[in-house]
């Protein structure tokens, strides 16, 4: 044999075991994988056939695809990228299924031509030309598979190509099937380009919301930060806790041997301890407010009646005394601070409007940089971009520049008072993410010093992705992924 011919024959075996074959890759090799077909995982389900990675299957063979990808733009296989490589397979798996079904449904066949040609490149010579000589030294075995998978593949890729066009089958360059984008429709897109608009913006943080401003909410509202020092036993129904309750009132075990016994211990440490126990965590955790006083208004080593918490059931005792809240103590303010941010949000809001509506007196007499200065605002530019929510790929993006907007694009509210304003008209108060903002309306550009013309493979690339995103929320899809994933491969 000529050393060419050997090394293309070589190449070839090579080439379809990679590209055709389940290859276990050391660094994707989980507990699964070692599993006798029976006991094999089930990752979820298309219409009741079932997705696995097993030798042969669908699901590996994507698997083998996106890692010699990964691989391909330098990426080492290991635990930080093998959930994304297994995710994408799982994706991809079921995506050909529902092609395939469909297709079935239209009794397409795949014609032995269309076979061959894709069969062709595989067994060309070192000067692309076909080599019966290579198809002749190729297994029987590795041939049979290798159409075997060209078939399915091409039999599930026609809905694709039919739906959504294909490099492979053109006319004068042009896709010869698919949605095609029309003129209007271009046209559409391009002319949401013409009108761009920039802004000077002033930003108020919601985190830099004052302490004293806490503390005065704290000081007013100063019960909510009592600490009250309980023990507790939290059981999952009722009847569990009539039995410890009754126990405990016939004095046959002690509250802490009770919560030994029963407690699931939700809401305690190990020896019953009540952990989140400051009064508003209490108030919490008590699905019945009017339960609340049974609770907080206990006399010292009494036992609560059998109260319904959002877990359980639970009972209480009063071991020591109330701890007042000292707002000069480091650690309440922290509490303090944490239980604003997390349930007096409006608090912040309402402090920060009426600091922008004092930015926006000053900033009507003087300018945007006066007025921030005064009032502490941060005041930046937003260059011009038309109206575009989230930033598609269609039209011109948005640049929140060093705003700290990052994503004010996807904020309806924040896109409507900005487009809505008259040029130099400065809006009310908006409130996006963490921040209040005031926007005005300083600059107006053509789409003639940007993107003049939408990009038409785009938009047919958004037909392809409305396709996927109803198949993937298809109540066909039984989907255990993640449960499965992290059982078998990361545990």
């Amino acid at each position: 044999m000529k050393k060419n011919t050997a090394y293309k024959l070589g190449s070839l075996i090579i080439l379809l075991i990679c590209a055709l074959c389940f290859v276990v890759l050391p660094a994707l090799e989980g507990r699964a994988s070692r599993q006798q077909n029976g006991n094999t995982p089930v990752f979820g389900k298309y219409n009741g056939k079932e997705i696995k990675y097993e030798q042969g299957s669908d699901f590996a063979e994507y698997v083998s695809q996106y890692a010699q990808m990964y691989q391909m733009y330098g990426q080492q296989l290991d635990q930080s990228n093998r959930f994304q490589i297994y995710q994408q397979a799982f994706n991809a798996t079921i995506m050909k299924y529902a092609y395939a079904e469909a297709v079935k449904k239209s009794g397409y066949v795949v014609p032995t031509s269309a076979i061959n040609r894709e069969m062709i490149p595989y067994f060309s010579d070192e000067n692309g030309n076909y080599s019966s000589k290579l198809y002749k030294q190729t297994p029987d075995e590795t041939k049979l598979e290798m159409k075997n998978t060209l078939e399915s593949r091409l039999f599930s890729n026609r809905f694709n190509y039919d739906n959504f066009g294909s490099s492979k089958e053109i006319f004068n360059l042009d896709a010869l099937y698919g949605l095609k984008v029309s003129k209007a429709e271009q046209d559409f897109f391009t002319s949401l380009n013409e009108e761009m608009r920039g802004f000077d913006v002033a930003v108020f943080s919601m985190s830099d919301f004052p302490l004293e401003e806490k503390l005065k909410y704290a000081r007013e509202n100063a019960d909510k930060f009592d600490l009250y020092n309980m023990q507790v036993i939290t059981v999952a129904d009722k009847s569990a806790a009539n039995t410890v309750s009754k126990r405990l009132a016939n004095n046959e075990l002690t509250f802490e041997d009770a919560v030994s016994q029963y407690s699931d211990k939700n809401y305690s440490n190990s020896e019953g301890k009540l952990t989140n126990a400051y009064k508003y965590q209490i108030e919490n955790i008590i699905e019945n407010k009017d339960d609340i006083s049974s609770v907080t208004e206990l006399e010292k080593d009494a036992v609560s009646p059998i109260v319904k918490t959002v877990i359980g059931y639970s009972i209480f005792k009063r071991t020591e005394d109330i701890t007042r809240p000292d707002f000069n103590n480091a650690t309440i303010q922290s509490v303090v601070s944490s239980y604003i941010a997390n349930y007096e949000t409006s608090i912040i809001e309402d402090y920060f409007t009426s600091k922008a509506n004092d930015f926006i007196s000053l900033a009507d007499n003087y300018s945007f940089a006066i007025a921030g200065a005064r009032t502490g605002a941060k005041v930046s530019s937003i260059k011009p971009f038309p109206v575009n929510y989230g930033s598609v790929n269609i039209l011109n993006s948005f640049d929140a520049g060093d705003s700290g907007l990052s994503t004010a694009d996807s904020n309806e509210n924040f896109l409507k008072k900005a487009f809505a304003l008259k040029f130099n008209e400065i809006s009310e108060p908006v409130v996006v993410d963490n921040n209040v903002v005031v926007i005005k309306y300083t600059t107006s550009e053509k789409a003639e010093n940007y993107v003049a013309e939408v990009n038409t493979s785009l938009l047919s690339s958004y037909d392809e992705d409305s396709a996927n995103e109803a198949i993937m929320g298809s109540d066909k899809i039984e989907n255990n992924f993640i449960d499965v994933f992290f059982e078998n491969y990361l545990r």
